[in-house]
C-alpha cells in the first residue's frame, strides 16, 4: 500500500463516516477495494461504491457522485491526488506526478525500494522443478520448467519468502535399463569426449526404436534382456550398479554445465534412487495400518470417494513407481525440510497423478498437503508437432546453444567484432540468448502451450527478450552520453510528460505486481509489465530528451528517472532469470 492508496482510503473513509449515521467507516476496510482503472485515461486509481450500497440505501452511481463532490474539499495544491470524478459507480482518482516522483525515485535510486518487501518475514516455500531424467537428452521442451522454476524460487525469495528451489532428477527405472541394454548389446560408438549425457540420450532413442521395431521371438528376447538388467540393477548387481554409476554420472556433468550456462541453481538435490527403498516401506506399512490395499499382490489406495480412482503404489512384483517414490519425497519434505508450502513445477500431463499424490497424503495424515500446488504447464511444440525422447525428434540444449549463439554473434554483435574482445563478446551472447530463451518461455501463461521459434525469439523488436534487453542497454546508454552525475537533489516538479509519468506508475506497481505474479504462480504477468514498461520508455525516449533538455535542472531530473527506469528494469528481469548486457 502507497501513499496515493492511503489517502484515497482516508479520505473516502472520513467522508462516508459524514453520510453514515452510524460512523463507523475504517480506512483499513476500504484498501482492497481499491484497484487499477483499465483504460489509464479514466485515472489512476479506481475506487468501486457497489459495496456502498446496502449501508447507505442508496445506488452506487448516486453514492459515487456523491462522494465525488465531497472529496473535492481535500485537494490542494500539494495534496498527492490531483482530481477525482465519476465513471458510473467508480470513483477515479488522479495522482500526482510530482509526488510520485518525490516518493518514489529517491528510494529506487538507493535500492530501499526493492528491499522492502522482502523485509516481510514468511514461511518456508519448497518449488521443485527441473526434474530431469539421467541417460535421456536434456532439450528444449526442458527448458520451460527450467524457466518457471527459477523464475518462481527469485520472485519467492523477493516477496520475503524462505526459499528451498528443489531439483528432482530420476536417476532409475526402466529408461536405464533399456539404455544400458543398448549399449552392452547394440552400440558400435564410442562415448565422445564431452556431452557424454546428451549422447546417452541418442543411445535411449535408438533402443526405444529397435525394441519397437523387434518382431515375433526377437521382440520377447529383447524385452527378456532388458527386463533382466532392470531386475540386476533393483537388486544392487555390482557390475551393473557400477555401470549405472558411470553413465549417471555423464548426465549429471551435462545437467550442471546446462544449469551454469542458464544461470540457474538449486538449494537442494534429489535423487529418485535416494527414495526408491523408502517409498516402498512407507507403502507396505501403510497396507499393515489399512491406510492402503493389496489386491492381487499390488498395493494402492482406493481414492473413488474423491473422484480419483484406484491409486496403484507398489506393483505385484515389488518394484515401486513414480507413486511410490513421491510420497517418500512429500514426508522427506515436510518431515526434514520444515516445509510449509511445497511447489510442484511439473507438466499437465501429471494433472491427474497430483490429485492422487495430494489426496493420497490427506490420508496419510499430512496437514501439509493442504499448501501443496502442483503448477501445471503446457508443451512446448516444435512448428512441425510435439517433441518426444523417445521418437529422437527434439532440439538437443547442445544444438540449440550452439545455434543461437551463432545468429546472435552473426545479426547482434557482428558490428563489435574488431572492437570488442572474444570474451565481452561470448559473455554478452551469453546473455542475450539467455533472455531469449527465458523469456520466451514465461511470457506466456502456463496454461498455453508454446511454439518454439528462434528466429522470433531473437527478434530485437516486439515482446521478445532481446527486445527486453536492447531496452536496458539504451536506457544504460544515456547516462553514458550526458556528461553528468545522476542526483536526487533535483525538482521533481518538471516531469509534466504524460509519457514521464507513465514510467511513474508502472514503477510504483511493480512490487504489487512481483507479489501478485509469486502468489499466482505466474512469472507471465512480471514479463508482461516489463514488456509494457519497455515500449512507455521507448515512448518518453523519443519525446522526453535527456540529452536536448531544455535546461540543466530537466535534464537531471530525467537522467534520475532514467536510471531509476533501468534499475527497475534491471531488478524485474533479474526476478525472471535474466541478466542483461550493459552494451550492446
Amino acid at each position: 500500500m502507497n501513499i496515493f492508496e492511503n489517502t484515497i482510503c482516508f479520505w473516502t473513509a472520513k467522508v462516508l463516516n459524514t453520510l453514515d449515521e452510524a460512523g463507523n467507516w475504517e480506512s483499513a476496510a476500504l484498501i482492497g477495494l481499491v484497484e487499477q482503472p483499465p483504460n489509464p485515461d479514466l485515472g489512476d486509481y479506481a475506487l468501486p461504491c457497489f459495496s456502498f450500497a446496502k449501508k447507505l440505501r442508496r445506488s452506487p452511481v448516486h453514492i459515487a457522485a456523491e462522494l465525488a463532490e465531497l472529496l473535492q474539499v481535500f485537494i490542494s495544491t500539494n495534496s498527492p491526488i490531483t482530481a477525482i470524478r465519476t465513471e458510473g459507480a467508480y470513483l477515479n482518482f488522479t495522482v500526482s506526478a510530482t509526488v510520485m516522483a518525490e516518493e518514489l525515485l529517491p528510494d529506487i535510486f538507493s535500492g530501499q525500494f526493492f528491499e522492502t518487501p522482502s523485509k516481510v518475514t514468511r514461511e518456508r516455500v519448497m518449488i521443485e522443478y527441473s526434474q530431469p531424467n539421467t541417460h535421456k537428452g536434456f532439450h528444449v521442451g526442458h527448458l520451460r520448467n527450467v524457466a518457471l522454476g527459477d523464475s518462481l524460487c527469485r520472485i519467492f525469495r523477493y516477496n520475503g519468502y524462505d526459499v528451498v528451489g528443489a531439483n528432482y532428477i530420476g536417476d532409475v527405472g526402466a529408461h536405464i535399463a533399456k539404455c544400458l541394454w543398448f549399449i552392452r548389446n547394440h552400440n558400435t560408438e564410442e562415448p565422445p569426449k564431452n556431452l557424454r549425457g546428451e549422447w546417452l540420450g541418442t543411445i535411449y532413442s535408438k533402443a526405444v526404436i529397435k525394441l519397437e521395431e523387434a518382431e515375433g521371438e526377437e521382440k520377447i528376447k529383447f524385452q527378456q534382456e532388458v527386463s533382466q538388467i532392470l531386475q540386476k540393477l533393483e537388486a544392487k548387481d555390482s557390475e551393473y550398479t557400477a555401470e549405472w554409476l558411470k553413465t549417471r554420472e555423464w548426465s549429471l556433468l551435462d545437467f550442471e554445465e546446462i544449469y551454469e550456462w542458464l544461470d540457474v541453481n538449486f538449494d537442494h538435490v534429489f535423487y529418485e534412487s535416494e527414495v526408491d527403498e523408502k517409498g516402498r516401506k512407507i507403502v507396505i506399512e501403510g497396507e499393515k495400518k489399512g491406510v492402503f490395499n493389496k489386491s492381487e499382490g499390488a498395493i494402492g489406495i482406493d481414492l473413488e470417494d474423491e473422484n480419483l480412482g484406484f491409486f496403484l503404489l507398489l506393483k505385484s512384483d515389488g518394484n515401486t513407481l513414480y507413486s511410490t517414490k513421491d510420497l517418500a519425497l512429500a514426508q522427506h519434505k515436510f518431515d526434514k525440510f520444515g516445509v510449509k508450502r511445497s511447489i510442484y513445477v511439473v507438466g499437465a500431463e501429471q494433472t491427474l497423478h497430483f490429485k492422487q499424490v495430494f489426496a493420497t497424503l490427506k490420508r496419510m495424515g499430512y496437514k501439509q498437503v493442504g499448501q501443496c500446488f502442483h503448477l501445471a504447464y503446457a508443451l512446448v511444440m516444435l512448428p512441425e508437432g510435439k517433441m518426444s525422447s523417445r521418437e529422437g525428434n527434439v532440439i538437443l540444449f547442445s544444438q540449440l546453444r550452439r545455434e543461437i549463439i551463432e545468429k546472435i554473434q552473426a545479426v547482434h554483435l557482428s558490428e563489435h567484432r574488431n572492437d570488442w574482445s572474444p570474451k565481452e563478446l561470448n559473455v554478452t551472447a551469453q546473455k542475450i540468448a539467455v533472455a531469449a530463451i527465458k523469456y520466451g518461455m514465461l511470457n506466456q501463461d502456463t496454461s498455453k502451450q508454446i511454439i518454439f521459434s528462434m528466429a522470433d525469439w531473437l527478434v530485437s523488436e516486439g515482446d521478445t527478450g532481446t527486445y527486453l534487453v536492447y531496452a536496458y542497454v539504451r536506457i544504460r546508454s544515456i547516462a553514458r552520453a550526458v556528461p553528468r552525475t545522476v542526483i536526487t537533489d533535483v525538482d521533481f516538479s518538471l516531469l509534466t510528460h504524460p509519457n514521464e509519468k507513465k514510467l511513474l506508475r508502472k514503477m510504483l506497481d511493480f512490487n504489487r505486481i512481483v507479489f501478485t505474479s509469486g502468489e499466482q504462480y505466474r512469472p507471465s504477468l512480471l514479463a508482461r509489465m516489463l514488456y509494457e514498461f519497455s515500449k512507455d520508455f521507448s515512448r518518453a525516449y523519443n519525446t522526453c530528451s535527456v540529452k536536448h533538455a531544455e535546461t540543466e535542472m530537466l535534464q537531471s531530473v530525467r537522467l534520475l528517472l532514467f536510471h531509476c527506469v533501468a534499475e527497475t528494469l534491471l531488478q524485474g528481469l533479474h526476478l525472471l532469470g535474466i541478466t542483461p548486457p550493459e552494451r550492446m
